[in-house]
């Protein structure tokens, strides 16, 4: 992971790549009227430091490769927001591509694993994006398929645990979760088990927002925090109070796989944040229940985006049309304005193309000690 000295210069970039995933959150669940907004929302922040500052080793062009870092998205329910970030950075790609015709920014049989934002269009839909999403295809950056609370926590410290044995333990597994699923037995077995193996290649990442799918908050009915519950276990713990703030969350991140890294402790990165996070509808009322398809509450979230980054939705305010293909329609050009923002920016297409190619020629073809 670069230091965050150096990445700090990147934050303005990080910024508006977070606006673009949120409303590509929104946008595809007001198509599909199902899936995991708050969630979603709330662990965008997490999902590029982790993505772009070099913590994983990934190569966005080519998900297959043996030696990449792992992702398991343990937090099951919000696929939606690995579906849109994937769909802005393969945007990128594509536009830098367009302007270069430089292979360099090609994925791999791009028509079978390049996930773009027209497949957004298809989410939870037959032969569309999965409402969990198969290690296979277009969704091969998962490497686990998750659904029931804790449930990608065993093979996620499976994963590392093969890779520790076979000698290549420098491959990490990075783990997204709430708190929420914490408190089902799998994961605590699977933290004992990682802290008993050594497994000092896993890495946690816990969205710390204190609610699930009840009214009630989890700090009401269980009794430690995630950091304690890590921290007994005998996991290394880094986080931050507020994972809106870019350079407290880049700090501890670095601090946890490199400034005070540990061998064979596993690591756990926290952020405090509210789930919901920019969707004027928080907590357990943002799990689950998108805005109804083109809502006054989902044309706010597209007010506050048209004010900032000074573009217009075609339509701004109208209701939703009657079919199917005519919701698609209106869906399309509502994209097309969130990615007009990227493609005129072309400082942003230069850094995200550029980053992803550097960090997926990083990705090692050999491990010398691989058994």
């Amino acid at each position: 992971m670069d230091n965050p000295s150096v990445l700090k210069q990147n934050y303005q970039y990080w910024e508006v790549t977070k606006d673009l995933i949120d409303q590509c959150i929104d946008i595809s669940l007001n198509l599909s009227q199902s899936g995991h907004p708050g969630g979603s929302r709330s662990k965008v922040q997490g999902m590029l430091i982790t993505l772009l500052s070099g913590a994983m080793r990934w190569d966005i062009r080519d998900p297959s490769k043996r030696f990449a870092d792992r992702f398991v998205l343990v937090a099951g329910h919000d696929n939606p927001l690995v579906y849109s970030t994937l769909a802005i950075l393969n945007e990128s790609l594509r536009i830098k591509y367009e302007q270069t015709q430089d292979s360099k920014y090609l994925v791999r049989n791009s028509e079978e694993f390049q996930l773009t934002w027209e497949d957004l269009l298809m989410l939870r839909r037959n032969k569309g994006l999965p409402g969990h999403a198969e290690m296979e295809g277009k969704t091969l950056f998962f490497k686990f398929n998750t659904g029931p609370s804790g449930h990608g926590s065993p093979p996620a410290a499976g994963e590392a645990l093969a890779h520790k044995l076979a000698g290549t333990d420098q491959v990490k597994v990075f783990a997204f979760e709430g708190e929420g699923g914490l408190s089902t037995g799998a994961t605590h077995e699977t933290l004992n088990s990682a802290w008993g193996l050594g497994l000092g290649n896993i890495v946690y990442y816990i969205d710390w927002n204190d609610y699930g799918i009840d009214s009630r908050p989890f700090s009401s009915i269980v009794k430690s925090t995630p950091q304690e519950l890590f921290e007994t276990k005998g996991w290394h713990v880094e986080g931050t109070d507020d994972s809106e703030d870019w350079e407290s969350f880049t700090t501890a991140y670095y601090d946890l796989l490199v400034g005070k890294a540990k061998n064979n402790i596993p690591k756990m990165i926290y952020a405090k944040s509210r789930k919901g996070r920019g969707y004027y509808v928080f907590d357990e009322k943002s799990h689950g229940v998108p805005h109804k398809r083109n809502s006054e509450l989902f044309w706010k979230t597209k007010e506050d985006f048209s004010t900032k980054y000074d573009v217009s939705f075609d339509g701004f305010g109208e209701s939703a049309a009657e079919t199917r293909e005519e919701q698609v329609e209106q869906a399309t050009t509502y994209f097309k304005t969130v990615l007009s923002v990227l493609r005129n920016n072309q400082a942003l297409v230069d850094y995200l193309a550029d980053r992803l190619v550097e960090l997926g020629d990083s990705v090692p073809e050999s491990i010398d000690s691989c058994i």
